[in-house]
């Protein structure tokens, strides 16, 4: 015999329902009223149930601080529940009027991130559920203990992005991470081939009728208890909900009061957290990471840690001691013998930052792919995150959603070509101008044994060409240093540092250290400038050369060529072209001067006028280069110091004006050997 349900259960069920149904339709009404079409209305409104018992029920939120640290995490990233978003806001008391412009990101601490590409959303919705448990890690479940809740839709599931991010969710066992997502009848079939591929990924999957208040509520409590990442399916009806009347007068009255017990649940939650936050022994710190201030007197430790003595070769080389025995010595660059192994190269130098920068400041968080781990080396204790393996756009989502949660800075270590398959994520991050840092290794013509397909021609140029990102090309240990600093303080925008593991050193010219000036020192003498005069000319100027990263090398090496043939040449850095064009007219003017200049990069040419001018040329990559060591590539490709030397003597021939140097002075007639095959032919220039 069935037991009799007591009468005080069924009244509250049934003030439940009520609460649900008259939340539905005030929300239903809020969205056709602001939306004009009716069409989209509909398709907005159809996860307005699942959404008002989340909201109610679940969703812990706080309308008067809605940025707490340790609030729910309410996640929409398409633009289709744009009105839903909206109406949940307006009604839970989070906009002011009902008049007032569409939410955006930026606009409003509610709305957790932008509208982007279908997948990213639910891609760094994954990233904060990482997030969220790096963080009650360290600081303890009593000041980190939220959950992260996604509304989606099944054809944002079904993207790659959103694939490979769950795949990784599922290896993690992030369980604190919920989606939701509707399935109309006509996406039927391709919905139970998208919920197969999330189970069998490791994610708990149910699937509830969307106007059922009650399957909701069960569906989301075992999300609750889950131990797995969770996903909802809500299969709406085939008829799309009528217009329902205006959210105003007493039915929106109504609403806003059925709201309250939820708010004074969040403010209740708020008061309860401020309290062990204040008795918390790690407050202080807690503070600083969310609030996104470096730790106090960082960047000296940081300066005296890296002028510190080398560590010996095989602890700044790139792989596990098991691996390096039948790893080939790094490749060289042409131009000379070569001396230092791996550790000269500025994938060693990162590598060596790096290091440093866990131990000083622990919410720098690094994500790698199966080449990037090289880089990075093996997981800290306490970081207990997976090789990305070659799922490189899940990747760059992840990041996304690390640095939108707050309280670590994030970091994604892969090979540089790989690049083009997280350009969705990176743009995203660009977009909401969100601080992210990449360290992209094998620039420059580093694999060329393995192929054209592996050469990174033109992805410099579309980088530099994508607003709110700075791209970092270092070409020594210094420059190294100096933009792991600059990245770690730009909080603008992603950065990120292309690094090479061809050898890049004064190992190239050998004695150079000795004849060439020393690097100026101060203002305007290193690379936080965005470019400087790495060697001035020994007289007024006659050519100057702009290289950048590792062909920088080669730049100095065809400079004391020219220097010993009598022509007064000069060489300028440019690690970081977005840094340089900030700078002011005077300075740029100096660095560059008049004289004909010649820019070195082994990468496409577009975009080098900017800094060439109308009598400059280029040396470096006209097509997607060949199969070759990356030697010979260099040679094949005529990225050489002879070849920069005669395009110099071309210049310094054909030019017939005076060019004032940085100082204000002429330069004069000079004695210039113009090299042909092995003939050597000397003329005298004459300035008029």
């Amino acid at each position: 015999m069935r037991q009799a349900v007591p009468a005080q259960a069924i009244h509250a069920q049934t003030i439940h329902a009520l609460t649900i149904h008259a939340l539905r339709d005030a929300v239903q009404a809020f969205i056709h009223t602001a939306s004009p079409d009716p069409a989209a209305a509909a398709q907005a409104g159809a996860m307005a149930t699942p959404t008002c018992v989340l909201w109610n029920q679940f969703l812990r939120f706080d309308p008067t601080c809605a940025d707490w640290p340790d609030r729910d995490r309410f996640i929409v990233s398409s633009t289709r529940h744009r009105p839903l978003l909206q109406a949940m806001m307006r009604l839970a008391g989070q906009t002011a009027a009902p008049g007032e412009a569409l939410v955006e990101y930026g606009t409003h601490p509610a709305v957790e991130m932008a509208f982007g590409s279908s997948g990213q959303g639910l891609g760094a919705a994954i990233g904060m559920a990482l997030a969220e448990r790096h963080m009650a890690a360290r600081f303890g479940r009593s000041i980190v203990n939220h959950r992260i809740w996604v509304l989606s839709c099944g054809t944002e599931l079904s993207t790659g992005v959103a694939l490979e991010a769950a795949m990784l969710a599922g290896q993690m066992a992030l369980d604190r991470v919920t989606v939701l997502f509707e399935i109309a009848p006509e996406d039927k079939k391709e919905a139970e081939d998208t919920l197969a591929r999330y189970a069998a990924s490791g994610w708990s999957v149910r699937t509830i009728a969307a106007e059922d208040p009650d399957a909701v509520h069960a569906a989301l409590s075992a999300a609750l208890r889950a131990r797995k990442p969770c996903v909802i399916a809500c299969t709406v009806a085939a008829e799309a909900a009528p217009p329902a009347r205006a959210a105003t007068g007493p039915e929106g009255d109504l609403s806003t009061l059925l709201w309250a017990p939820a708010a004074r649940r969040g403010a209740s939650a708020r008061r309860s957290w401020l309290r062990r936050l204040a008795k918390h022994r790690h407050r202080s710190e807690f503070e600083r990471t969310t609030q996104g201030r470096l730790p106090a007197f960082w960047r000296e430790d940081w300066v005296r840690s890296w002028h510190m003595p080398s560590a010996p070769l095989h602890a700044t080389t790139l792989q596990p001691a098991p691996l390096r025995a039948n790893r080939p010595r790094a490749p060289t660059l042409p131009g000379g013998p070569v001396g230092g192994g791996a550790a000269d190269t500025t994938v060693a130098h990162a590598r060596q930052g790096l290091d440093i920068l866990r131990d000083l400041i622990p919410e720098l968080f690094c994500l790698t792919s199966r080449r990037g781990i090289e880089l990075t080396g093996t997981a800290r204790r306490g970081e207990a995150t997976p090789d990305c393996g070659t799922r490189v756009h899940g990747l760059a989502a992840l990041l996304n959603g690390i640095t939108l949660h707050g309280g670590l800075i994030p970091c994604g270590a892969t090979t540089f070509v790989a690049i083009d398959r997280m350009r969705p994520a990176l743009r995203f991050a660009a977009m909401m101008r969100r601080q992210v840092i990449y360290l992209l290794t094998d620039d420059g013509l580093a694999l060329g044994p393995d192929g054209a397909g592996w050469l990174p021609v033109e992805q410099l140029a579309s980088l530099r060409a994508m607003p709110n990102v700075a791209v970092f090309r270092p070409a020594d240990r210094r420059e190294t240093m100096e933009c792991w600093e600059l990245a770690l303080r730009r909080t603008e925008g992603p950065s990120l540092m292309t690094l090479c593991p061809v050898l890049a050193d004064d190992a190239l010219m050998p004695g150079a250290a000795e004849t060439r000036p020393r690097r100026p020192r101060g203002a305007g003498g290193t690379g936080a400038r965005g470019g400087y005069v790495l060697e001035e000319a020994r007289g007024p100027r006659q050519v100057t050369l702009i290289a950048t990263g590792s062909e920088v090398p080669i730049a100095r090496q065809a400079l004391h060529h020219l220097v010993r043939e009598g022509i007064h040449a000069a060489l300028v850095s440019l690690p970081c072209w977005e840094l340089f064009a900030l700078q002011d007219v005077a300075y740029r003017e100096q660095v560059l001067g008049t004289a004909p200049r010649i820019g070195i990069e082994a990468a496409s040419g577009f975009g080098w006028e900017r800094w060439l001018g109308q009598d400059g040329v280029f040396i470096g990559m006209e097509g997607f280069g060949e199969t070759a060591p990356s030697s010979e590539l260099y040679r094949r490709l005529g990225i050489t110091a002879e070849r920069i030397r005669d395009t110099a003597h071309r210049l310094v021939l054909e030019t017939g004006r005076d060019f004032p140097s940085p100082s204000g002075q002429k330069a004069g007639g000079g004695r210039v050997r113009s090299l042909t095959g092995d003939a050597a032919l000397y003329r005298t220039t004459v300035r008029s």
